[in-house]
Formats: structure tokens, C-alpha cells, sequence
């Protein structure tokens, strides 16, 4: 079992809060899509896009990275071994992105106060797949509180989890899968068969993350919206992300979800917390505080399973 130390953990949140995502780094997500672009290209140069040759593609990409962690680790712990316990910390901050979660957010909400549409639809391109040139104030706020909710998991809970449980090589599983997932992991002609596996080892390393998020967000705002949140949430198309916008809807309350178009074509997804009122602009900063209490909770969690995993309890 590969583990890191809790203070480990903790400077890896730490540099996440303080640095962000500096551009121009090296940085594992983007090592990946170049991974996954090169990887794709000669697999199916060839081949057709099948479930199997997707499987390949996902060894592929994951192995290398984790090759190439061991490969560099193993040789600094044995000419510096200071240098492979910073290392670990280093790789662990590049797994998460929440600094860089909120950059995005306040580019929205920004123009949003001052009411330039038109920008705050730009920078919410960004984020989100739906299209946005024709979003009014409401469905602006709505859009940026969805996107707060999965990415409040997809960007920081899910890979503190698995660094907590299992270290550099389970964080670097999750950011991997979660990044190929974001690639090849659409529901259309050419990815329908070949994303599959990315798609499904996404929702399977997102299942405890999510449920963790529900969890968090209850012991602050109250058990009472439990039988509401598990309900709404099966409704999702996805197993995992209607659990964390369900909670969000609740906590805040505020009514997400429903109606989104997509390269024109109109996608209707289920309703969150439907007795909430519309979102506001000003319902947009309430999510980034409620992103704080999520991100805490699951630090002292995290912190807690690490520190339980080290002692031998879950072993």
C-alpha cells in the first residue's frame, strides 16, 4: 500500500490555495491530454474505436504517467530522499484545483455584478459544454452554481480522497481517468464505444467522493434535506454528479437543473430542490462559501482517513 503523511496532505492544499494553476507549468492534466491525443491517434490509425481499444487507450495514458512517477521517484529517494518526500507533495497539489476553480468562478461573477452579459457568457464558455450566448442573468447564476457543484468534487474532493487512501499513484489514478474521462468520454459516434471505460473508471473513483460532498454539506446545513437530496439525485444521468448539485440546490436554496441546449439541441435533465427560487448573481458568492465548507470538511476527513490508513486500522 502506497501512502503519504498527513502534513503531506496538508502542504499539498496548501500550495493548491496559495498557487492555483500557474500557466506555463509542467503540469500532470496537461502531460495527460497530450498523452491521451498521441496514445488515441496511434491506436486508432488502424484499428476501429472499440470498448477494447478504449481499454488500451486507458492503460496506455495511465501507465506512462505512473511509470514515469516511479521512475523519477524511485531514483530521488535514492540520491535525495528529501527531495522524492517534496516531490510527492508537489504531484499530490497538481491533482487538485480548487484556487484554480474559483479563478474561473470570479472571472464570471465579476462582469456578471457589473451586468456585462456578454462577458460573463464568455468566461462561462469556459467551463461549461452547454452553449451560453443566449443565458439571461438567472441562467447564468444557475450555470455557474452547477458547474461550482461537480467541479467542487471533480477538482478537489475526489483527488484529496485518493491521495488520502492510497497516495501519489491513486491521486494520479483519479486525475488521469478524470481528465481522459473529459476527452473521450462522450456520448457520441466517435467516442460512444472507445470513452466507455474511461467514463465508467471516472464514475467509479467519483462514487465515495460525491456522497462524501453530500455528507460534508449536511453536518453543516442539516440532515432535514436528506430524503430530497437522494431522491433528486438518482434522477441524474450521471451516478455521481446529481448528488453533488443536489446538495448544493439545497444548501443554498436555490432551484438547479432543467432545461440546457447543446450545439442548439435542447437537453432536459432533472430538477434540483424545485421549491427553491431562481439563482441570482449574488447566490453565485454563497457557492464559493459554500465550496469553502466543502473543501474543509473534506480536509479534516481526508486527514482523518490518511491518518487511519498509516496506523494499519483499514489494513
Amino acid at each position: 500500500m502506497w501512502s503519504v503523511e498527513p502534513i503531506q496532505i496538508l502542504l499539498a492544499v496548501i500550495l493548491d490555495l496559495l498557487l492555483g494553476d500557474p500557466r506555463g507549468w509542467p503540469h500532470i492534466t496537461r502531460l495527460c491530454g497530450v498523452l491521451a491525443a498521441q496514445y488515441e491517434r496511434l491506436i486508432t490509425l488502424r484499428g476501429r474505436r472499440s470498448v477494447m481499444s478504449g481499454i488500451l487507450f486507458w492503460i496506455l495514458v495511465y501507465g506512462t504517467i505512473l511509470g514515469l512517477w516511479f521512475v523519477i521517484n524511485g531514483f530521488l529517494k535514492k540520491i535525495l530522499p528529501n527531495a522524492s518526500w517534496i516531490l510527492e507533495i508537489f504531484v499530490i497539489y497538481q491533482t487538485l484545483a480548487a484556487m484554480d476553480l474559483r479563478r474561473h468562478i470570479l472571472a464570471i461573477l465579476n462582469p456578471l455584478q457589473k451586468g456585462d452579459l456578454p462577458e460573463a457568457r464568455e468566461k462561462l464558455s469556459w467551463i461549461v459544454g452547454r452553449d451560453t450566448d443566449q443565458l439571461d442573468e438567472k441562467e447564468i447564476s444557475r450555470a455557474t452554481l452547477e458547474s461550482i457543484a461537480e467541479s467542487a468534487n471533480d477538482g478537489f474532493v475526489a483527488p484529496l480522497f485518493w491521495a488520502a487512501v492510497g497516495g501519489v499513484p491513486a491521486a494520479l489514478l483519479f486525475r488521469a481517468s478524470n481528465t481522459l474521462d473529459s476527452i473521450v468520454g462522450h456520448r457520441n459516434e466517435r467516442y460512444e464505444c472507445f470513452g466507455k471505460f474511461s467514463a465508467r473508471v471516472d464514475d467509479l473513483l467519483c462514487w465515495i467522493p460525491a456522497r462524501l460532498c453530500v455528507l460534508i454539506s449536511m453536518i453543516y446545513h442539516g440532515f432535514h434535506t436528506w430524503p430530497s437530496i437522494s431522491k433528486e439525485a438518482t434522477a441524474h444521468a450521471s451516478p455521481n454528479a446529481g448528488w453533488v448539485e443536489a446538495a448544493a440546490a439545497h444548501s443554498l436554496d436555490v432551484c438547479l437543473g432543467g432545461e440546457n441546449f447543446y450545439q442548439g439541441e435542447k437537453i432536459t435533465g432533472p430538477i434540483f430542490n424545485p421549491q427553491g427560487r431562481p439563482p441570482q448573481p449574488s447566490d453565485i458568492a454563497a457557492g464559493l462559501r459554500w465550496l469553502w465548507i466543502l473543501e474543509g470538511g473534506a480536509v479534516l476527513i481526508c486527514l482523518g482517513i490518511n491518518l487511519l490508513m498509516n496506523n494499519g486500522v483499514f489494513l
